[in-house]
């Protein structure tokens, strides 16, 4: 069910280049507006952070970081070089990544889930990177400190200024790095296990969770494959659901009857939590104290991976990996507005 949902963005990928290279005359004007863009461009947009000043992106497909002036929405490589993989270290363009997705920052460091190399990355907002926990390339579920731990597809990472949560999709766990020592520890889920059991983090199980976010009380998971929201008190590690029946559907309403369909990416600002519902194609707003589920927005074409919020929570930034495009909505009224590319 979750291949075919990634087969599904891929096709829809393809789909959109075929549509422009056999694009009637009628729409010339378009392709001209498209072939006039310089700069660097969005291809399969993923993670996305955002310090006020600038949304930073995870560019997937041409394994870079690149950041989006909020001012001028002006595009520019942080680090990585255009259509190049690796694992180096380095700075700006001297760095390699492999499919980098989720992203979040803390002060002037950004931290980046590089996904096929199955390890954590630390980039500065100057471009200088370093691996801080992980292997690249060497897959596994062991925990320890820096390149001692292995993780095993990371898809998001979210911060509370002390710690780093990853959702650890490989492996179906949820991995908190102490940032003062870069110490892993596994604080959800059983490696190799998929399920869906609450308690403590050694009996809880997930299944493939994708998202993760967090707040002074709680760490948020999607648990993609079982279509549910959870959540793990920060101080006793004790994981319960939060929202979803556990069955595939496109229902609002109290959360123990929500339903949801491929939840992905989210982000919270401590009052909600919003989910990117990927396969019913829209935002879900979750009221953490009144404990309800509402549509905040439809999105035409297909959510990425990508959920960041302002300071404020009033703006939220998504990808869209249809447009290749990083679109941003006003978390009160739904509206939807593009960030970028400018005009579109």
């Amino acid at each position: 069910m979750r291949v075919s949902a990634k087969f599904k963005l891929i096709l829809a990928s393809g789909v959109t280049l075929a549509i422009l290279t056999v694009m009637a005359p009628a729409h010339a004007q378009d392709m001209q507006g498209l072939q006039a863009q310089s700069g660097p461009r969005l291809d399969f947009p993923a993670g996305l952070a955002t310090d006020g000043r600038a949304v930073y992106v995870a560019n997937s497909r041409n394994n870079t970081i690149e950041a989006i002036d909020a001012g001028s929405k002006s595009l520019r490589i942080v680090a990585g070089t255009l259509f190049q993989q690796g694992s180096n270290d380095g700075i700006g363009p001297a760095a390699r990544f492999n499919s980098p997705d989720g992203m979040t920052i803390n002060g002037q460091n950004l931290y980046l889930c590089d996904t096929n190399n199955s390890d954590i990355r630390q980039i500065t907002v100057s471009g200088t990177v370093t691996t801080i926990a992980g292997t690249a390339n060497i897959s596994g579920t062991e925990d320890g400190t820096g390149s001692a731990a292995h993780f095993n597809l990371p898809t998001q990472i979210a911060t509370d200024g002390t710690s780093l949560y990853v959702a650890d999709s490989g492996n179906s766990t949820i991995r908190r790095i102490t940032l003062a020592d870069m110490k892993v520890k596994t604080i959800g889920g059983q490696a190799g296990t998929s399920g869906k059991t609450e308690g403590g983090m050694d009996k809880s199980l997930f299944s493939g969770p994708r998202g993760v976010a967090v707040d002074k009380k709680a760490i948020y998971v999607a648990d993609t494959g079982n279509d549910v929201i959870r959540m793990i008190d920060i101080s006793s590690l004790q994981t319960s659901k939060l929202a979803g029946t556990g069955e595939e559907g496109d229902k609002d309403g109290p959360a123990d009857q929500a339903q949801f369909n491929n939840p992905g990416a989210i982000c919270t600002d401590g009052a909600f939590l919003y989910v990117l519902d990927a396969d019913n194609h829209s935002i879900r707003k979750i009221d953490l104290n009144a404990k309800t589920v509402t549509k905040l927005t439809l999105v035409n074409g297909h959510i990425g991976s990508g959920c960041a919020l302002t300071s404020d929570g009033k703006q939220l930034y998504f990808s869209d990996t249809t447009e290749n495009a990083v679109e941003v909505v006003d978390t009160s009224s739904g509206n939807v507005s593009t960030l970028f590319p400018p005009g579109q």
